[in-house]
This record gives structure tokens, sequence and C-alpha cells, in this order.
């Protein structure tokens, strides 16, 4: 008797099958398309326009002065406890709000409010310096 031989089959060139690396790049390629539209519409530039220096001296000179600081707040050097009330009494002036080291968003806001109530359309806020 005869060993029963088991003839390998021949091998066959099969190239790799690339569908999977088809679908990774065509997903690749919807994600940066898809992030690229979202970049561009939620970057949009905000148009400022400066004051340059001949603004400065526009100003009039006869304002009122609000500080806010952690005390609370002094109108044109005086404590006050009613603003609004107090800001209502002369409203042609524009006022000028300096915000001390201490004193929180929320009594800039109330403040904010109270010229608001008290009609005062120009109102100018900055943070108070070292020296202020």
């Amino acid at each position: 008797m005869e060993p029963l031989r088991i003839a390998r089959p021949a091998a066959r060139n099969r190239s790799p099958d690339l569908t999977p690396v088809m679908d990774v790049v065509f997903i690749l390629v919807v994600f940066f398309m898809v992030v690229s539209t979202f970049s561009q519409t939620l970057v949009k530039p905000i148009n400022v326009s400066l004051p340059g220096a001949a603004a400065t001296a526009s100003f009039p000179l006869q304002q009122r002065i609000l500080r806010l600081t952690a005390a609370g707040a002094l109108l044109d050097g005086h404590a006050v406890a009613d603003l609004a009330a107090s800001l209502a009494d002369d409203t042609s002036k524009p006022l000028s709000i300096i915000v001390g080291r201490g004193a929180g968003y929320q009594a800039l806001l109330d403040a904010l409010d109270a010229a608001r109530t008290a009609g005062i359309d120009d109102v100018r806020v900055r943070a108070a310096g070292d020296g202020t």
C-alpha cells in the first residue's frame, strides 16, 4: 500500500483587501471637511473701533465718578445707600465707574443697572489702577 499523498493547493497571488482602508480614508476626509467648515463659521472677526489720541480731548470735564470698592460705592466722594436715586439727581453729566480690586461683579452690574434706570446714556467703566 502506498501512503496517501495530499497535494497542497497552489498558492494564490491575492492582494490585500483595501476596502477597510478606503472606508477609513473616506471617514477622515468627511471629518476634516466638517471641522474646517465649523472652524470658519465659529471664528468670526470682531470689528472694534479703538479711540485715537484725539478722542481723549473730547471727554467732558464735568462728569460724575462712581468708585466701587469692597466697602461699598462712593459717588463723587460720598458714600451712597440708594445708588439709583443718587444717580437720578443729575443725568446730564456722563458717569465714570471705577471698579476697585475688592469690588464684586454684582456691584458693577448693579451700578450699570442703576445708571440705566436713572436714564444716564454715557457710562464709562474702567478698572482702578494701583494708585487709585
